[in-house]
């Protein structure tokens, strides 16, 4: 390869400025953290919504602050025609997209034993269906224009930690995960790289609830946590994955709740081991 090669987010320096970002669901949460985390890195950002304009244009604010450009659209992703639109304001704001952070999902309870396909759907379509071709649109987008980007999949440890009460959003992440994978390998002959985040328990409005749940077994020694994690951890991780010399592969932002680890704490002695 020659030394003038355009290397893109695989360049051993590899700067966001000049670049352009789009980042799904944006207006709250791990997405508005990534969005301003990117604007202090350099980048102009599309700041993606659904319902809520007033967070959205906080966010706008933010970017701006950075002295980037940022542009607001409001989309629900899992509706596919809105893509096109994602993608040409953008485009049309900035002059070009060589960033797409795939960000925006939903979760929903149900017991897995009397979960509706309707409610599986909403899932599967939001969060794995959805992403999946904004990624295909996008990456066409690239090879056509000869863009060396990268892709990014805001991913779940629950892609490998099942849960009975949302089983959807499990399975939807872990296919979520494959997409990932796929598209990596597809791209990587284009010098596109693509890699996810594996957010764990984050004090978002998905996730808020289920902190005491963490926390209980932690303090019993079923897992470790050093603490919940800010949506701005997972933008730390995001930036980290684009920078990163590799393609393909997930990086962990979960405080350490994979770590395997098994400490019953209230069992301090066995009668077995007296001798």
């Amino acid at each position: 390869m020659a030394a003038d090669t355009d290397l893109g987010f695989f360049a051993t320096d590899a700067t966001f400025e000049d670049c352009a970002a789009i980042v799904t669901g944006s207006s709250r949460g791990i997405g508005r953290a990534i969005a301003i985390e990117l604007a202090r890195q350099g980048a102009d950002v599309l700041i993606n919504y659904n319902q809520n304009r007033d967070a959205a244009e906080a966010v706008k604010l933010e970017v701006e602050s950075f002295d980037r450009k940022a542009v607001i659209i409001q989309a629900d992703i899992s509706d596919l025609e809105t893509h096109a639109k994602l993608l040409d304001t953008a485009h049309d704001a900035f002059g070009k997209v060589n960033i797409l952070i795939n960000n925006a999902g939903i979760t929903r309870i149900a017991d897995i034993l009397e979960e509706t396909p309707d409610q599986f759907d909403l899932l599967i379509n939001t969060n794995l269906k959805a992403p999946h071709f904004l990624t295909q649109r996008v990456a066409n987008y690239m090879v056509e224009h000869e863009i060396r980007g990268c892709i990014i999949y805001t991913l779940s440890i629950s892609d490998s930690m099942a849960s009975d009460n949302r089983t959807a959003y499990c399975i939807s992440k872990a296919g979520l995960e494959m997409s990932m994978r796929a598209y990596a390998g597809r791209l990587a002959m284009h010098g596109i790289k693509v890699n996810g985040i594996a957010a764990g328990v984050i004090n978002t409005d998905l996730s808020r609830v289920r902190i005491p749940d963490y926390e209980e077994a932690a303090d019993k020694g079923y897992i470790f946590m050093v603490r919940p994690g800010t949506p701005e951890d997972v933008a730390h991780a995001t930036v980290a994955a684009m920078r990163l010399y590799d393609t393909g592969v997930v990086l962990p932002a979960s405080g350490g709740v994979m770590t395997p680890l098994l400490n019953l704490r209230s069992m301090s002695e066995l009668d077995m081991n007296r001798s």
